[in-house]
C-alpha cells in the first residue's frame, strides 16, 4: 500500500473526488490502491489546505481552476453523472466573473481522477430484428478468417467535435467509408443529403473501382446497412447487374454491433484528435487521418467478427455490449 509521498498528485485527487463522492475510506483506499491512513491524511489535507497536491512555490502559474473551483466541479459532477464537458463547464462558468475553457475543465477533470465515458446507445430492437440478428448470426458462426477477408465494409456516419467546426466551419462533418482486410477504402465527405441517386454516385465512382482493384477475380462481398437509400430499387438493380463481379453481403437489421466501421469511424477521429497542427482544409484533414490509421488496427476489426457474432447468439439477437 502506498505511502503518501508514494502517491502521485493523480492519485490525491482521485482520493478527493472519492470521498467527495460519498466513497467510504475503504472503498477509496482500494480504488486507488493505497491504505486507509493515506486517504484519512490526503483528505484532511485537502479539507484543511484546499489542495493535496504539494506544489512548489514560484513556479508556474496558477491554475485556472483552483481548489474552491475543483470542489464546485465535483458537486457539479456529482448533481450529473451524465453531464458532458460542455455542460459542465457552463455550470461552472455561471455565475463568475472568470470564464474557464472546456479543455481547462477536461484537464482538471482529470487531474480530480476522473474520466469521460462514451453513453451506451442501444438501437430499438422489436421481436423481429432480433430474429433476424439470431438467423443471420447463426449462418455465419462457423465462417473462417479467410471468408470474412473477402468482405468490404462500408458505413456512414457524421462526426462532431470542435476540431472539426474548426477546419470545416461547422459543428459536423457528414463522411462515408469502407475497408476491407487488404487495405483501407476511400473516405468521402458527404456534403449532399443520400438519397438512391446520390448513394448510386458513390457506389459506382468508389465501391465498384474499389471492389475490381482488391477482389479482381470476384470473390469480394459487399457490406451495406439497411438504410432506405440502400434498398431502392435503382441501387438493387445496378448490384444485380454487377453481380458476376462481386456480390452484396446480407445485412440484418439494426446490426452496428457487427459492423466493425463504427470502431473504425472512433479510430478516425482519434488520430484526427492526435495532430498537433492539423490542416485548414477539412478534406485534407480527414484523409491524412484516415490514411494513418495502422493497419493492424483494421485488420484487427475484421478478426474480430467471429466475437461480434458469438455475442448476438449469445443474447439471443438482443443488444450486445458492442451497441
Amino acid at each position: 500500500m502506498g505511502k503518501n509521498k508514494d502517491l502521485s498528485d493523480f492519485d490525491k485527487g482521485q482520493i478527493v473526488v472519492a470521498r467527495r463522492l460519498g466513497h467510504s475510506i475503504s472503498k477509496t483506499a482500494a480504488l486507488v490502491g493505497c491504505s486507509r491512513s493515506a486517504v484519512v491524511s490526503i483528505y484532511q489535507q485537502w479539507s484543511k489546505e484546499g489542495t493535496a497536491v504539494n506544489r512548489r512555490q514560484g513556479h508556474g502559474r496558477p491554475r485556472l481552476i483552483d481548489a474552491r473551483g475543483e470542489r464546485k466541479l465535483a458537486r457539479v459532477v456529482q448533481s450529473n453523472r451524465q453531464a458532458t464537458v460542455a455542460q459542465i463547464a457552463e455550470k461552472v462558468n455561471a455565475g463568475s466573473d472568470r470564464k474557464v475553457s472546456e479543455h481547462t475543465v477536461h484537464r482538471s477533470l482529470l487531474r480530480m481522477g476522473l474520466r469521460c465515458h462514451r453513453p451506451i446507445r442501444v438501437p430499438m430492437l422489436t421481436p423481429i430484428h432480433c430474429q433476424k440478428r439470431q438467423q443471420w448470426a447463426l449462418k455465419h458462426q462457423h465462417w473462417t478468417a479467410e471468408q470474412w477477408k473477402k468482405v468490404a465494409w462500408s458505413d456512414v456516419r457524421r462526426l462532431p467535435g470542435k476540431h472539426m467546426a474548426q477546419a470545416g466551419g461547422g459543428g459536423s462533418v457528414m463522411l462515408w467509408a469502407m475497408f476491407c482486410w487488404e487495405t483501407l477504402g476511400p473516405v468521402i465527405h458527404v456534403d449532399v443529403t443520400l438519397t438512391p441517386t446520390t448513394y448510386l454516385n458513390i457506389v459506382t465512382d468508389h465501391v465498384h473501382p474499389f471492389m475490381e482493384t482488391v477482389f479482381p477475380d470476384g470473390s469480394g462481398l459487399f457490406q451495406q446497412e439497411n438504410a432506405p437509400y440502400h434498398k431502392a430499387k435503382v441501387v438493387q438493380e445496378w448490384f444485380e447487374e454487377h453481380n458476376n463481379e462481386f456480390e452484396v453481403l446480407t445485412w440484418p437489421p439494426n446490426s452496428p454491433d457487427l459492423n466493425p466501421m463504427g470502431d473504425l469511424w472512433d479510430a478516425l477521429d482519434k488520430q484526427v484528435r492526435s495532430m498537433e497542427a492539423p490542416p485548414q482544409d477539412l478534406k485534407d484533414l480527414l484523409q491524412t487521418s484516415w490514411c494513418q490509421i495502422p493497419q493492424h488496427t483494421f485488420r484487427g476489426l475484421v478478426e474480430s467478427m467471429p466475437q461480434r457474432v458469438s455475442a448476438v447468439l449469445a443474447a439471443e439477437g438482443g443488444p450486445t455490449k458492442d451497441m
